[in-house]
């Protein structure tokens, strides 16, 4: 496999859902380099598809805002048990008060969800376990 390891140069991975070793390849490296992303890479991360808690976490903490959707990437992220670096980073980006603010305009307020991004997001959401 000969690619070149940035987000931006690998467009095509990010906005096809059948790709996924690629993908959680690059966003690992942009995290474990504390690589920030530029504008271009942050257009192609919002609008990218994938069904895995890593590369949802990987997503949410390269993004690093506080939009309702991203918030919650970081709590899935900060659940996920097989990189605990990866937890901790995501847990250290939001509080108590994030989430409840993210819940509250996600599930009460008339929000319009974008099924191809959001929809793996909210079923490992209602999932998750209920403490941390």
């Amino acid at each position: 496999m000969d690619f070149t390891l940035s987000i931006e140069e690998n467009e095509d991975f990010f906005t096809n859902k059948m790709i996924t070793f690629e993908k959680r390849y690059i966003l690992q490296h942009y995290f474990k380099n504390r690589i920030k992303i530029n504008e271009v890479e942050r257009r192609i991360l919002e609008n990218c598809h994938t069904d895995e808690i890593e590369p949802i976490a990987l997503i949410g903490y390269l993004l690093g805002d506080k939009s309702p959707l991203n918030i919650f990437r970081l709590r899935l992220g900060s659940f996920f048990k097989s990189d605990l670096e990866l937890a901790k980073c995501c847990k250290d980006l939001i509080t108590e008060k994030d989430i409840k603010d993210a819940e509250a305009i996600l599930f009460h307020y008339e929000y319009e969800e974008n099924d191809h991004i959001e929809r793996p997001i909210f079923e490992y959401y209602y999932k998750r376990p209920k403490t941390n």
